[in-house]
């Protein structure tokens, strides 16, 4: 198992980070931390945000040429989620970890000015690419992380969700090679699929598998169109009926509307309104 300290970011592909940076952060309040540039073999740009309420931040990557394996993403599927970043105790134990659980270090461990990482590829994780860093001494800062609630009132991000075929075989890939642990299960039979939620050791985001129970499913017809991987992510709001409305002062229809099903009242956000991304928007009952 790799000893994963936490999640650091979660991490989203768009054609222009500035745009997207501005409407994530009237929507979500998020803090502006850093940008970044292209540089020798690493062709592309963006930036980092905090996001409120939450122990992790929110990476933008733009692509800087035609080449970069950002543009080969957006080519290949479009704005949308990119990859999930974990920070590990030590990036050569976690290597020679992945070695010994049967998997090759993607890219081999490389190195910039404050990181030392590899990743897992997709192929291996059943769908998802994930980054491993070590930090390198004397990296790091103390920087502004005061986040705001945004227009939409977010409380919290709550989890990133996976979709997949079979949730017990991937239950037991992130138990043995992450660490994680199922916290709970269910099954909703009028939706058409089954699903758990996962702790990630030493965060605040939890980590939520579904897999399709019959054909007609929304998760079966998200993996035949775009294949295994990230799904979407679920968000904490104050309130579910002032995010919808927050929306549509921004010009943004809630996608399917105000959902109130025995669960939470819930919406969502279009990804073709986001920059790639469904969000799920909540707020807890009173219960």
């Amino acid at each position: 198992m790799i000893s994963v300290t936490k999640l650091d970011h979660l991490s989203a592909a768009i054609p222009k980070w500035e745009p997207q940076f501005e409407l994530m952060r009237k929507l979500f309040g998020l803090k502006f931390l850093h940008e970044f540039s292209s540089s020798p073999g690493f062709p592309f740009g963006g930036c980092v945000a905090q996001v409120h309420g939450t122990n992790m931040e929110w990476e933008l990557l733009t692509p800087n040429t035609p080449d970069s394996f950002v543009q080969k993403f957006l080519d290949d599927r479009g704005a949308g989620l990119h990859h999930i970043t974990l920070e590990v105790e030590d990036i050569d134990e976690a290597a020679a970890e992945m070695e010994r659980l049967g998997m090759k270090p993607f890219g081999g461990i490389t190195e910039d000015s404050q990181w030392r990482m590899t990743y897992i590829h997709p192929k291996d994780s059943n769908g998802i690419l994930w980054q491993l860093f070590s930090m390198l001494p004397g990296s790091g800062g103390d920087e502004d992380r005061t986040a705001t609630p945004g227009e939409l009132g977010a409380v919290r991000f709550d989890h990133v969700s996976m979709a997949v075929d079979d949730l017990d075989k991937q239950i037991e890939w992130q138990t043995r090679v992450l660490g994680m642990e199922a916290l709970r299960r269910w099954q909703d039979d009028e939706l058409g699929y089954k699903a758990a939620i996962m702790s990630i050791p030493g965060s605040d985001l939890e980590f939520e598998i579904m897999a399709p129970i019959r054909e007609d499913s929304f998760v079966r017809k998200f993996i035949d169109e775009r294949g295994k991987g990230m799904h979407h992510v679920c968000v904490e709001v104050e309130s579910t009926e002032a995010a919808a409305a927050a929306l549509e002062r921004q010009g943004i229809t809630p996608f399917r509307g105000i959902i109130d099903n025995g669960w939470k009242k819930h919406t969502f956000i279009h990804p073709k309104d986001s920059g790639g991304v469904l969000f799920q928007l909540f707020e807890e009952r009173d219960d």
